[in-house]
Formats: structure tokens, C-alpha cells, sequence
């Protein structure tokens, strides 16, 4: 990973030094400090059924893996590049991370052709929730408690601009990337299809409007069992919303799809219990038949900003609905609400108190008493500098 970082530095270092009389070049960072403390239950320190003696409190401070470096550049034939490296550190884990590397041509005015590695059109909003990336239960963004964050990868985009008010982009991504096989079979990745990412985002004043759609097809070479269903299809719907109206700002989102596991994106963790993400894969009955797995998420953040402090109030929630076996269903659902209060402390420097709660749910098949998954709490300070 330090050989990685040091060869970043020298790309960027030579984008500087090399560029062009004309181009233009950005360069910054920002460098985020978790400072939380943590608390779970029982039934959430312990195994799935298997509860432990006492809850679980510890204290970190980290540096997560959303720090970052980027550089920019655009020339005078309005072609650009993107670079962005995510660093972590502490503890001894010591690594950096290629986030995004891209660049884009500015076609015409009515279109830009994009290639390389960053997110993608679909789901682009996400809560003001940024404590504990490293806790363990990947607490970022509400991943796994009521958003689907479409993840970082290659790809290749084209945006349509229609005016200033409404774009049309569509992203043919790696569809290699994501777990391939149905729970209970094995194969080898034949996927000829690219994932297929559309986004149209709508500007009306001061709201934002924004429509997307994932799909994706997956297909299996040796698979085991043989005789097994070798395709499994994942498709998500998306619609997120965001406005301003004087200091008060509203943003939310809900996703609705199946086979959420068996595509790239980043909808949560399986540590800890949360099975509304572990659930949400397609699954091999006895038949030989693929069972696809039916997930939602949805949240919502409200706002206020007065001066330098904008407290952020956010819920959010993800449910599964899946099988174990051809005559026993199950479904999960994992919650998460809390406050995240950014404050701007002098120009570079701001910190942000956050309290989240998260709670996991039960896990039920059919009619059976549901096993608690337990809850736990994240509390602390994020220091953020940037340049």
C-alpha cells in the first residue's frame, strides 16, 4: 500500500510539473479524525442466536478511509482527469486506497463521454451520517440501515444534457465486480453483459429530483450443484429528492430491487448481525431453482443551518425479504436514527458531534419466534481538516 501511495504522489506530482500553459490544476485533501465511543448489546457483541455474557463499550480514535488526496485537471479541449486516493491510519492498519481515476471529454455542450473509476449515476444522494467508517459494522452514509450506495468502479458513462434543468446519463460498468453465485451453489464468472447504471437527474429551483435505475446479469460457468440456475439477475429502483428552502433542507431516498448481494455497491455489512444484508442475495432451493431475494431501503435527513453550525436529524431503515428453504420464509429489518451536528470552526477546520443508534432488528422464519439481532450506539466527534 505505501509503494501504491508513493507512486500517486508522483502522478500527481507530474500533472503539476508537466501540464500544459493553459490547463488548470486543483490540487486538496481532507483529513477526517473519529473520535467515538461504542456500545452494543448482547445480543449484538455475540453470534447470530448465540448472545454474549455482557454488552461491549470501547472507545477509538482512527483515521478513517474516506481521508483523502485528489488532484484535478482540465485543459483548454475541455478534456479533464480526476484523481483521488483514500488514506487510512492507526492502530497499526496503514493503507491507501484508489477512490477515484477518471477523466471525461466535453464532447459538445449537449454531451461528455467519461471513462475510468468513480461512482455511478445511480443512487447519488446519501444521509449526513459520517462516524465509525472503521467500527466494524461499516457505519458510513447508512449503508445497511436504508441506503444503497452505488460503489466505485470502472465503467464507461455518457451524460446528455437537456438544458440546465435535466441530464440523461448512462454508465455501462464492470460486470465482473459482486458476489456472482446464488447461497447455496459455486461457479465461475461468464458474464458477457455490462451492469447497466441510468440516472436522470431533474433541477426544478430549489428542488432536486432524482430518478435511477440499476441492472445487472449475472452468468455462471461450472456451476455446482450441476443442473443449477446459472444466470441470477439483480435490478434496483431509486428515487431521491433534495431541497433548500431558506436555512431548512430536506434530502431523502428509497431503493426497491432484488438480489441486492449479488451486485457491486455498498448496502451495509454482515458484521454484527445485520441480516437485512445478509439476506439480501439470491438463494438455491432444493429444486435447483434460484429464489431472488426482495430488499428496500429508505431514509431521510432534515436539516437547519444558522451560522456556522447545521444539525443534520436522519432515519432510516432496510428490510429483507428472502427463503432458507422451498416452504420456510424469512425477512430482517434493521433500523438506524440519530443526530450529526457539522460545525465550522475556522476556515479549513470543523468538527462534527454525532449520536446515532442502530438497531438490527429481528430475524424470523415464519411463524417461529424471531431472534433478536440486537442494537448498539455509536457516539463521538469527527474532526475534518481541509485544504
Amino acid at each position: 500500500m505505501k509503494k501504491l501511495f508513493v507512486i500517486g504522489m508522483a502522478v500527481l506530482l507530474l500533472v503539476v510539473f508537466t501540464m500544459p500553459a493553459m490547463a488548470k490544476v486543483k490540487i486538496g485533501g481532507i483529513v477526517f479524525t473519529d473520535f467515538y465511543y461504542i456500545d452494543r448489546n448482547k445480543q449484538n457483541a455475540g453470534a447470530l442466536g448465540a448472545p454474549a455474557k455482557d454488552t461491549t463499550t470501547y472507545t477509538r480514535i482512527e483515521v478513517p478511509s474516506i481521508t483523502r488526496l485528489y488532484a484535478r485537471w482540465t485543459n483548454e479541449d475541455n478534456v479533464g482527469m480526476y484523481i483521488e486516493f483514500g488514506l487510512m491510519g492507526g492502530n497499526g492498519d496503514n493503507q491507501a486506497s484508489i477512490r477515484h481515476a477518471y477523466g471525461w471529454w466535453d464532447v459538445t455542450p449537449m454531451f461528455q463521454l467519461m471513462a475510468g473509476h468513480t461512482t455511478t449515476p445511480f443512487s447519488p444522494l446519501n444521509p449526513s451520517q459520517l462516524l465509525g467508517t472503521q467500527s466494524g459494522s461499516l457505519n458510513i452514509i447508512g449503508a445497511g440501515y436504508g441506503e444503497f450506495y452505488s460503489g466505485r468502479f470502472p465503467q464507461v458513462r455518457g451524460t446528455f444534457r437537456f438544458g440546465k434543468s435535466v441530464r440523461l446519463e448512462i454508465a455501462l460498468c464492470d460486470p465482473y465486480r459482486g458476489t456472482n453465485a446464488a447461497v447455496g451453489q459455486t461457479g465461475t464468472n461468464s458474464s458477457k453483459i455490462p451492469r447497466v447504471d441510468i440516472g436522470v437527474p431533474i433541477y426544478a429551483g430549489p428542488v432536486r429530483i432524482y430518478p435511477s435505475f440499476l441492472y445487472s446479469k449475472k452468468s455462471l460457468d461450472n456451476v455446482t450443484p450441476a443442473g443449477s440456475d446459472s444466470t441470477i439477475t439483480t435490478y434496483v429502483g431509486s428515487l431521491g429528492a433534495k431541497a433548500g428552502f431558506g436555512p431548512f433542507g430536506i434530502a431523502l431516498e428509497g431503493q426497491w430491487g432484488k438480489n441486492w448481494g449479488n451486485t457491486s455497491g455498498l448496502i451495509g455489512t454482515t458484521a454484527f448481525n445485520n441480516q437485512a444484508v445478509t439476506l439480501a442475495r439470491a438463494v438455491l432451493l432444493n429444486n435447483n431453482e434460484i429464489y431472488d431475494a426482495e430488499t428496500y431501503g429508505v431514509w431521510i435527513d432534515l436539516s437547519y443551518k444558522f451560522g456556522p453550525v447545521t444539525p443534520h436529524f436522519m432515519y432510516g431503515q432496510m428490510k429483507t425479504k428472502s427463503k432458507i428453504a422451498a416452504n420456510l420464509n424469512t425477512e430482517a429489518k434493521s433500523q438506524m436514527f440519530g443526530f450529526s451536528v457539522p460545525i465550522g470552526l475556522a476556515k479549513g477546520f470543523s468538527i462534527r458531534p454525532e449520536v446515532m443508534w442502530y438497531d438490527n432488528g429481528d430475524l424470523s422464519v415464519d411463524t417461529q419466534p424471531g431472534t433478536d439481532l440486537g442494537k448498539y450506539l455509536i457516539a463521538g466527534v469527527q474532526f475534518q481538516i481541509t485544504f
